[in-house]
């Protein structure tokens, strides 16, 4: 449970202290930098939005920069403050897609760009269904792990939008940092509101291959898959790194992990879903 609110726009005033982590994208262009405060930390999104966490989690508190608009904000929470705030609560998250397939569903591991979101919208338009478009989230049960429903949203590149999406398919408002398009479920894309099963993960692999090629993760290679793909708001926490590891390692070892590799063409999406179909059947 977390405990939202939208301040007032305020400006980004210097922080006295150093980040103690940084995202940056591949050209160095700052996208998030992570404060300690006097009681908890500040995530700030430069000439975005600042977010107070509490120490513990539960409670995040947004100041937008003023000009940013309300759906820009909402995606910012909502992809990227809800899965940092969880970890802080011990209930880490992944950058995975999940989408359904018979008695259960599967996940795709990858970072921003290896196509996860393409993949689930795939299924999601084909007779399949998704849970979670880049932040998942895994509940314990009975010795299995069950896949929970996330927001009710697919985000795009207009190129997968045009390969992919009927005209119908509805649409958010756009958000002023990405021209990624924000797809919402309905009629055209099939949203699953309930726990799922999670019977494998797949991680994304960008190889240049000539052909489908699922491959199983062993040893530290599979747990390695689940750790680079976690969300963690404070990485030199070192009794959280130590619960995470543990967890993570049961995860691997409760979830069958795989490298899946395919040719990047639209046109080989139906080819894809097939196989990922037919080798989930099998651990049933």
């Amino acid at each position: 449970m977390i405990r939202y609110s939208v301040a007032p726009a305020r400006v980004q005033l210097q922080v006295d202290s150093e980040p103690f982590h940084r995202f940056e994208f591949d050209d160095g262009t700052v996208w998030t930098e992570f404060y300690r405060t006097g009681d908890g930390y500040l995530l700030r999104f430069p000439e975005l939005a600042d977010f107070d966490v509490s120490a513990d989690g539960t409670e995040v508190v947004a100041h937008p920069v003023e000009g940013t608009d309300e759906a820009t904000i909402e995606h910012l929470y909502i992809n990227q403050m809800v899965p940092l705030a969880l970890s802080r609560q011990g209930k880490p998250s992944f950058h995975a897609s999940v989408v359904t397939v018979a008695d259960g569903s599967v996940a795709f591991l990858g970072k921003t760009g290896m196509g996860k979101s393409t993949l689930a919208a795939s299924f999601a338009l084909n007779e399949a269904a998704f849970l979670t478009d880049d932040s998942l989230l895994i509940e314990e049960q009975d010795h299995q792990c069950l896949a929970m429903p996330s927001h009710a949203s697919l985000r795009l590149w207009e190129d997968s939008v045009d390969a992919l999406v009927c005209d119908d398919a509805a649409k958010s408002a756009a958000i002023s940092y990405s021209n990624k398009a924000r797809l919402l479920a309905g009629n055209a894309l099939t949203f699953n509101e309930a726990p799922v099963r999670l019977l494998a993960a797949y991680e994304l692999i960008d190889n240049d291959p000539s052909e489908i090629s699922i491959t199983p993760l062993s040893g530290s290679a599979r747990h390695m898959a689940w750790i680079e793909n976690s969300f963690l708001l404070d990485i030199e926490d070192r009794d959280l790194l130590a619960r995470h590891f543990d967890w993570t390692h049961r995860i691997a070892s409760l979830v069958p992990t795989f490298a899946l590799e395919y040719v990047r063409d639209y046109g080989m999406l139906a080819d894809v879903r097939q196989a990922i179909t037919t080798h989930a059947s099998t651990l049933i």
